[in-house]
């Protein structure tokens, strides 16, 4: 469908709804799918209906993704691997789940004991610090408070001193 510009025009001009793509939200916010507003289905729906937006999409699906984390992480692993890093992962993420490529990744670079990488698990969908901002911020409010008290945001800081030249 992304490189048939046709079908994919006819797919959002007369398919795809504010109603379809408000459901499609919400099975992506498993712990609060009621905080899927207008305001959220309307930052999709309204670029759909843009002049370019089937060009866009077409070239969104069509081209060359990109590097995968792995990818990335391996050949940018000397400035990565120290840099303090916390994911917070949604234990109902359908798009990126835990038991998939990369959120195996991500636990097993946790598991590193070499690596600076935290690994938290928080009751929610594919979008945690909007499914369920009270759980992912505080994991992250943690994080940064055990940054602060270890020391390592001034490894953090003399290190991006160094990267920056200052």
């Amino acid at each position: 469908i992304f490189k048939n510009q046709a079908l994919l025009q006819y797919a959002l001009t007369d398919i795809v709804t504010k109603e379809l793509l408000s459901n499609a939200l919400q099975s992506l916010y498993k712990c609060s799918p009621e905080r899927v507003d207008d305001e959220l289905v309307d930052s999709f729906f309204r670029p759909a209906q843009d002049i370019g937006a089937v060009d866009a999409l077409s070239q969104i699906y069509v081209n060359d993704p990109g590097k995968t984390p792995m990818t990335f992480h391996n050949e940018y692993d000397d400035i990565l691997s120290n840099i303090p890093m916390q994911l917070v992962w949604g234990d109902d993420d359908a798009v990126t789940p835990l038991e998939g490529g990369v959120g195996q990744f991500y636990v097993n670079m946790a598991k590193d004991e070499e690596r600076n990488v935290s690994f938290d698990i928080v009751q929610s969908g594919h979008v945690p610090f909007d499914d369920n901002p009270d759980q992912s911020n505080g994991v992250l409010l943690r994080w940064l408070d055990d940054l602060k008290t270890n020391g390592a945001a001034k490894e953090q800081k003399n290190f991006l001193e160094q990267l920056l030249g200052q």
